[in-house]
């Protein structure tokens, strides 16, 4: 993980302290200090002037007794983004670290006010998603790819932060099924070999790509292409059968339609980083 600051969102939820004994874990390995920002939204600011600042009070006093002296504890009232924003402006922050139960969808989690999908479409730098109570030890790290510019930056960027990880990158192209291609007049060995074009023009065009990937020599890359069924039980596939640790998604290519959908579903912690790609 590259210098600067981790930023740990918390929410006081039912998941802070597993987040917080990862963020601890993460900062020891990189050598890194922990921000922790806790908000309350400015609604409660507006019904509840009053107790706003004994709110905070406590706030803070639940998360020093959770991080103890490994972390700075801020606790704000006002603009949940904003507030945010302007902590990692000041602040030197590199990654935010956030909590997020499979048990929670992501209606469920706008309503309660952590407003996980604001956090990643409205910053600029990546947002470690904790989903499990696994050891942060992300040896293995599956992420898909549409081969766009978004997605080299991303593995760039991912690559800087962990230099250590095995990257399992994945190209899922469309093809027509061999069955269809028969509907078409071909005989079972035009379609088999209709079906196996594709398929070798998907790995050149995934092997083109890592070759662009301007990462160190000795990083592993684990590449291979499929062709898509589902997205999703690709992608559970793979995490199951590569003992994935870590799945890492990105905003800005054109798998950013199925991004969301896959950190709500993810048995895995997952990073996910709004890209300026093409």
């Amino acid at each position: 993980m590259s210098k600067n600051k981790i930023l740990v969102l918390s929410d006081l939820r039912e998941f802070t302290e597993i987040v917080a004994q990862k963020a601890i874990y993460l900062a020891n390995k990189y050598e890194k200090e922990i921000d922790v920002l806790h908000v309350e939204d400015e609604s409660f600011l507006k019904f509840f002037k009053e107790k706003t600042e004994c709110s905070l009070d406590k706030s803070k006093a639940i998360l020093k007794s959770i991080y103890k002296d490994k972390a700075n504890i801020f606790c704000k009232c006002g603009n949940f983004i904003e507030i945010v924003k302007e902590h990692i402006e000041k602040n030197n922050i590199s990654t935010v670290i956030v909590g997020f139960k499979r048990e929670r969808t992501f209606l469920e989690d706008i309503f309660n006010g952590s407003n996980l999908s604001n956090i990643i479409r409205k910053l600029d730098i990546p947002v470690i998603v904790i989903k499990t109570e696994d050891e942060p030890n992300y040896k293995n790290i599956l992420v898909p790819t549409d081969l766009s510019k978004a997605s080299k930056i991303n593995i760039e960027y991912l690559v800087s932060i962990f230099p250590e990880a095995n990257f399992h990158i994945e190209h899922y192209y469309k093809a027509f099924f061999e069955d269809r291609v028969k509907l078409y007049g071909f005989d079972d060995d035009e379609a088999h070999d209709f079906v196996d074009f594709y398929a070798d023009e998907a790995q050149k065009d995934l092997d083109n790509f890592i070759k662009s990937l301007e990462i160190p020599s000795e990083i592993k890359i684990f590449k291979k292409a499929k062709k898509y069924v589902n997205i999703k039980s690709m992608v559970d596939e793979s995490i199951e059968y590569k003992t994935i640790d870590l799945l890492g998604l990105s905003v800005g290519s054109s798998l950013s339609i199925f991004s969301f959908d896959l950190l709500e579903d993810s048995k895995k912690d997952v990073i996910i980083y709004k890209v300026k790609g093409d």
